[in-house]
């Protein structure tokens, strides 16, 4: 029973995190200046992240 309700409330605890992360990420959309920084930040992580073994 015990290793019930510890599944539960790790399932729940994942919820919440991702319901505020994804409540966060809209705030930022809603912010073309903030969304705008993250899409320059995101595009100069690709290309530091590219795989150049190929």
């Amino acid at each position: 029973m015990s290793q019930l309700v510890d599944e539960a409330a790790d399932a729940l605890e994942r919820r919440v995190f991702f319901d505020q992360l994804s409540a966060r990420y809209e705030v930022l959309r809603a912010d073309p200046d903030a969304w705008s920084e993250i899409e320059a930040e995101r595009t100069g992580e690709s290309v530091a992240l590219r795989d150049r073994s190929s």
